[in-house]
């Protein structure tokens, strides 16, 4: 699959292509909201993985901007190193397909993305 990763960490964002890479998937990274929104008018992702919090436009408010106008569709799983249940309740309102703790290792990673992995199915 075609996955964007949007981080403003840049080791997350490399562990997560690294990991992407072994899974067999092909990572993009922007290290922004407006990087991503750049990114994804001129890209088509299959699944996009974002932070919730970043500087700029945080991760919520791209996921708004993501489902009412470039991908209403596509599977967004949101990410945080913040574990708690109000947080993730919120994505999932705004319209995250999911949501991922970090640190994440590639067996929580091959795990969520298995669900919407359309060439497995």
């Amino acid at each position: 699959m075609n996955i964007l990763v949007i981080d403003d960490d840049k080791m997350t964002s490399q562990a997560l292509t690294h990991s992407l890479e072994e899974l067999g998937h092909k990572p993009f990274v922007a290290n922004d909201g407006e990087h991503a929104i750049t990114k994804i008018t001129n890209g088509e992702y299959d699944l996009v993985i974002s932070d919730v919090m970043m500087p700029g436009i945080s991760g919520l408010s791209l996921l708004n901007v993501l489902r009412t106008v470039h991908l209403c569709f596509t599977p967004v799983i949101m990410m945080s190193s913040l574990h708690n249940s109000p947080l993730i309740e919120a994505s999932l309102r705004a319209g995250a397909s999911d949501f991922i703790s970090k640190p994440v290792t590639i067996e929580e990673l091959a795990a969520k993305l298995s669900k919407y992995d359309k060439t497995n199915q």
